[in-house]
């Protein structure tokens, strides 16, 4: 006998720091309608959910985020029953800002992974039962800061807290003239002294033969090296686990954050992901969620299952965040106790660089998937826009995308597609597989 369907939607990153005004009530309804009334319904959180009681971190994704933990009821209103947490922001504010964040997501008992006490906790699947139908949901990272790695315990060591992760290698490929210019700078300015030094004292392994490394750039003279590729131990670790939970679960969705390119266009994914969602799919995933670029990148459908490369922010409040540390003012020559808004605005040279400077960081579509017994047999796509043209609060919140600004979004996702064999169209509203 067949199962039920099970209908599945998922957003880009929700980088949510504000409290919603009430003016978007209406607009926000008709995002929600459309996400509850899937079975499985997926975003990113782009933050962490503290109330400013845990320290900073020496470093950050980029921006300290942090949300007020009653701020998450807001977000609660489009009907999400599952979080991610694996991203490059998860240790902003250390370990205390990601277990902060863990206990807030478990007071409300709402589904999560993709962070926790030791790799084998960030690493594990969140679950959700749906018409008797068990689904798991990975969330995994790949942009983070090599100290955000959750880490295993030892018999003496305890576990590290921090993100579940995928690490990757850059290969430039260079002519054996253009090797011969490096090692001679390289030998001229002694960029690789301390380096040889390491590999002779026996702290770092010695360079495979092949290669050539000028500081910690990798090179190579072949040419069936791929630029990027993802380190074979993590894709192992990942697509077993997948492996394993396909024996136990109905579905399982993967959610990847990767900030990387194919060093050609931004939104051109890097080989190493293309590498690890098919590798994904092979182990028995059934669909693909990317974020974290902050735009939409290309959509495939690999073995009968959707990848989306990057699904864009669906929620964009980089200009609301409400304080920030004081490495964050010294970096921009603001004066520490400036408030977070006077930061950000020195940061963005006075309003004229940064990710709220470009429309396509404020553009984005809404999967619907439906499933049954096991397979994909349908796929429409909302499109959805974040009030770029707003200047008030209303801006970077997401709104169903209406008219010229749907067929914009239609024809960027289109034009980005077609290359990896996914034909789209526009029909009464939404994006349809052609």
């Amino acid at each position: 006998m067949n199962k039920q369907k099970l209908s599945v939607t998922a957003t880009g990153d929700s980088l949510f720091v504000a409290k919603f005004p009430e003016e978007y009530q209406a607009m926000l309804a008709t995002v929600a309608d459309f996400i509850k009334s899937c079975d499985v319904k997926i975003t990113n959180l782009e933050t962490n959910l503290s109330d400013f009681d845990c320290f900073a971190s020496a470093y950050s994704g980029g921006t300290w985020l942090n949300t007020r933990s009653e701020y998450i009821e807001d977000l609660f209103r489009f009907g999400f029953n599952y979080f991610g947490t694996a991203n490059n922001h998860a240790l902003d504010y250390g370990v205390d800002g990601l277990l902060s964040t863990i206990r807030v997501l478990d007071k409300y008992g709402v589904a999560h992974s993709g962070t926790g006490v030791s790799l084998e906790d960030a690493a594990k699947p969140a679950m959700l039962i749906v018409h008797g139908q068990k689904v798991a949901v990975f969330a995994v990272d790949s942009s983070c800061e090599n100290a955000s790695r959750a880490g295993r315990a030892t018999k003496v060591i305890k576990a590290r807290p921090g993100v579940n992760y995928l690490r990757h290698e850059t290969t430039y490929q260079i002519t054996e003239q253009e090797e011969k210019v490096l090692r001679d700078i390289a030998a001229k300015n002694g960029t690789n002294f301390t380096r040889e030094l390491s590999i002779s004292g026996g702290f770092r392994t010695p360079d495979p033969p092949g290669f050539f490394f000028l500081g910690e750039q990798k090179y190579t003279t072949g040419t069936d090296t791929p630029r990027t590729q993802c380190n074979a131990k993590d894709k192992a670790r990942l697509t077993g686990a997948i492996q394993e939970a396909k024996e136990i679960y109905d579905y399982v969705f993967v959610l990847v954050h990767c900030h990387d390119n194919d060093g050609k266009r931004h939104e051109n994914p890097a080989e190493y992901l293309v590498e690890f969602a098919h590798a994904c799919i092979d182990a028995g995933a059934s669909a693909i969620f990317g974020g974290g670029c902050h735009n939409l990148r290309p959509m495939e459908i690999y073995q009968g299952c959707p990848i989306f490369y990057s699904l864009g922010d669906f929620i964009y409040q980089g200009l609301k965040v409400e304080h920030l540390p004081a490495d964050f003012m010294e970096k921009y020559d603001v004066d520490i106790f400036a408030s977070a808004s006077e930061a950000l605005f020195a940061r963005s040279r006075g309003g004229k660089v940064g990710l709220h400077c470009h429309k396509n960081n404020y553009q984005t579509v809404l999967p619907k998937m439906e499933f049954a017994d096991g397979k994909l047999i349908s796929l429409t796509l909302l499109p959805v826009y974040l009030n770029f043209d707003r200047k008030d609060d209303l801006n970077g919140l997401p709104a169903v995308a209406e008219g010229q600004e749907a067929e914009e979004i239609f024809s960027m996702l289109a034009e980005l597609s077609r290359p990896y064999g996914v034909d789209l169209r526009f029909e009464n509203g939404l994006i349809i597989p052609a």
